[in-house]
């Protein structure tokens, strides 16, 4: 099931955040540090849920638990100093899976998961100037994290065991004065 954006119409999931608009990536534009991940390995049915047959809808929720600024220096300045930063966000993604169950009673059934996913923001695009580091003066309070999921897809492997991938964008935006 989709639904619009209320920004700017564009079709994304439920619980999920419009995707960033932007013709050009990079200073001057609206976004220009993001990162994509993809979450990828199976699930297995915790005891004493039944086996699967189908999955009939799959929730998710995203929860940003740890976000660190990390100073770096790659030698470009003198040893001691500040040449960029870059962000490493840490969460979880709690999947609540509904299923239909391989016995004659009580047909649906759901299950809970929680994936925990880590990813380094940088600046885009990377260039030997930039060399995708954060200005050194990059304060985290001025910009919010958004989290998009723009692909998924589940599958059963075998009574016991689900298939998850989902390609997740998230990105940071100034925030507006």
């Amino acid at each position: 099931m989709s639904c619009n954006c209320p920004t700017c119409n564009t079709p994304v999931n439920p619980g999920n955040e419009c995707p960033p608009q932007f013709s050009t990536v990079g200073p001057g534009s609206r976004v220009y540090t993001f990162a994509e991940i993809v979450i990828n390995d199976n699930l297995i049915l915790p005891e004493p849920k039944p086996d699967v047959e189908h999955i009939t809808n799959v929730t998710k929720n995203f929860k940003i638990e740890d976000v660190e600024v990390l100073d770096v220096n790659l030698g470009a300045v003198p040893l001691g100093q500040v040449q960029g930063r870059k962000v490493i966000i840490a969460g979880t993604l709690f999947l609540g899976v509904e299923y239909s169950a391989a016995v004659p009673s009580q047909e649906l059934h759901f299950a809970h998961f929680c994936v925990p996913f880590k990813v380094m923001i940088k600046q885009r695009p990377c260039t030997t100037t930039n060399r995708g580091l954060l200005p050194p003066n990059f304060n985290i309070n001025d910009y919010n994290i958004h989290i998009c999921v723009e692909h998924e897809q589940y599958h059963v492997v075998n009574p016991r065991e689900l298939s998850k991938v989902l390609v997740v964008l998230i990105w940071l935006e100034p925030k507006q004065p």
